[in-house]
């Protein structure tokens, strides 16, 4: 049995990849600030760094072990 996306679904599911590229990048700003100047992370939670920080890095070894990914 072959299931087909609908060309509405595949355009959603692209857009969706994109956004979700968008928000690594700027994940990926953000962390980069965190790094460079500790007093940055004085507005934030520190549970929302680590998880910003968390995320970062899952994503940098998830697109270093599959291209597809990125």
């Amino acid at each position: 049995m072959r299931t087909e996306l609908t060309q509405k679904a595949k355009t959603e599911l692209e857009e969706s990849f994109r956004n979700d590229q968008e928000a690594h990048r700027l994940l990926d700003l953000v962390n980069a600030e965190f790094e460079s100047d500790r007093q940055s992370v004085q507005c934030f939670d520190l549970r929302v760094v680590r998880q910003v920080k968390t995320c970062v890095e899952t994503r940098k070894r998830l697109v270093r072990s599959n291209p597809l990914i990125d």
